[in-house]
């Protein structure tokens, strides 16, 4: 039998290579993808926050927690993948804590709607204010901060204890 030419088999081995390679590359991407925080991680930054509040007092959270650069709204070692911040609202919608967007600190976005048509913060404000547990998940659209991509949102609430407000956080699906 014979054997390819030298050229022939150089060729084949190229274009191997460039499929190995391109593989690899779509694979980092879909790892680079999946790399997101969990509802875990947002359960535990939360957790951190409200321990920051209790130790620290809410005038000295309330400047931490609408610090783009603090842990709590950046990549750190309590936020991993850096897409993960805090913000609050009130029973009647009123927000003084955005950890990324300072435009909506100190307004009222009770009546704020998603893409879909979705009551964001009116859902929140219910979850927070008039159930029993005083926390929970609502779905709705939102701007990602790390892709700059409107995509699928769930936003976790929870209440300050002994105070009027809420405190949220969330991950991207």
């Amino acid at each position: 039998m014979k054997q390819p030419s030298l050229h022939l088999r150089l060729r084949a081995l190229r274009r191997l290579g460039l499929g190995l390679l391109l593989g690899l590359g779509s694979t980092a991407a879909v790892q680079a993808q999946d790399a997101r925080s969990t509802a875990e991680d947002a359960l535990a930054l939360m957790k951190k926050a409200q321990a920051f509040i209790k130790t620290q007092g809410m005038d000295k959270a309330v400047a931490e927690f609408n610090n783009p650069n603090s842990p709590f709204n950046s990549k750190s070692e309590i936020n991993r993948h850096g897409d993960l911040y805090l913000f609050s609202l009130d029973a009647k919608g009123f927000q003084i804590i955005h950890g990324i967007n300072p435009r909506i600190r100190g307004t009222n976005k009770f009546d704020m709607r998603d893409a879909n048509g979705v009551y964001l913060i009116r859902e929140m404000a219910q979850l927070c204010f008039a159930s029993a547990e005083g926390r929970g998940w609502v779905q709705y659209q939102w701007p990602n901060p790390v892709n700059r991509q409107v995509e699928t949102k769930l936003g976790y609430v929870e209440r300050v204890p002994g105070s009027e407000l809420c405190l949220g956080t969330g991950i991207y699906k």
